[in-house]
């Protein structure tokens, strides 16, 4: 790309956990630039933001969780996909009391009631739990912001939440525990990544795959770059302890793919979830919400 001037876009995230650590690692170890793109990465606050901004053309690409992106298609008609998968790790975790999932019999579980991710994985692992002989579980509402769930957690209005690190790591560093690890349910790199609107990947095809080539690229600096990338996480994540931003990556890294291709199963696992509230979700298809083609062009090329 050199002697080219570079294109400059917006690639807009929802919040601040290790969620939008590929992106935020792409952008700074300047694989964008490589591949002549200067990429802005706002931070929006959250995922139902996002979609507010792909539909308008605020950003042009959005790194956000599921839930959001499927609502609107389903209820609006937006025409969103995934182009890749991305981080979306979450953990149930427990006050210092809640050691196991049986300390949870007659316990309150925190839950937002605003159909979005928490909400998702609640309805999940309560079905999970009662499975495994958990009863008499009681959701109650606590706030849709990461900080403030915790803040409810540790103050005592709920017994277990789900988080994403750092936040999870910081509650456990205060003495709460890990109850469950959405990975048991094959959820965890399942419920999220990079989306834009199927008309701007129409009109701009050569921007879509050169996003996609730098976002992997920077997904494998991701990987294999401990100490550049713990810097960045600590640096967007506002973490004063390092150690906190060390343990969110060694928590992350283990289960990461290769290459980030966007993961039906889950999106499945979402349609299902809406299709309670929402009849177009009962035989919708998962593959509608994904556009992989520029992802396998990258995978299959790195396996050549």
């Amino acid at each position: 790309m050199a002697g080219e001037p570079y294109q400059k876009i917006v690639a807009g995230y929802a919040t601040r956990g290790q969620g939008a650590g590929p992106l935020i690692v792409t952008e700074r170890a300047g694989y964008f630039l490589k591949h002549g793109l200067q990429v802005d990465t706002p931070l929006l606050g959250s995922a139902n933001a996002v979609v507010r901004a792909l539909m308008s053309g605020q950003i042009q690409f959005g790194n956000l969780a599921a839930p959001a992106l499927v609502r609107a298609c389903l209820e609006n008609g937006a025409d969103l996909v995934y182009l890749t998968g991305g981080i979306n790790q979450q953990f149930l975790v427990g006050r210092p009391e809640i050691k196991s999932i049986h300390d949870l019999n007659g316990k309150r579980i925190g839950f937002v009631n605003d159909g979005g991710l928490v909400d998702f994985l609640v309805s999940v692992i309560v079905e999970q739990l009662k499975r495994q002989g958990v009863h008499d579980l009681h959701l109650v509402s606590i706030p849709s912001e990461e900080k403030k769930r915790m803040g409810a957690l540790l103050h005592g209005e709920c017994e277990a939440i789900t988080l994403t690190p750092p936040d999870a790591v910081e509650a456990k560093r205060l003495g709460c525990h890990f109850v469950v690890d959405f990975a048991d349910y094959g959820l965890n790199f399942a419920l999220g990544g990079i989306a834009a609107r199927q008309s701007y990947i129409a009109g701009h095809e050569a921007i879509v795959r050169r996003f996609v080539l730098a976002y992997v690229e920077g997904m494998n600096h991701y990987q294999t770059n401990r100490d550049f990338t713990i810097k960045v996480q600590q640096e967007y994540s506002g973490l004063s302890d390092p150690s906190i931003a060390e343990e969110t990556y060694d928590l992350s890294r283990a289960g990461m793919p290769k290459t980030p291709y966007p993961v039906l199963h889950g999106l499945q696992a979402i349609l299902k979830f809406f299709a309670k509230e929402l009849p177009q979700a009962r035989n919708a298809d998962a593959s509608r919400f994904v556009d992989d083609r520029f992802i396998r062009q990258v995978g299959e090329s790195l396996q050549t």
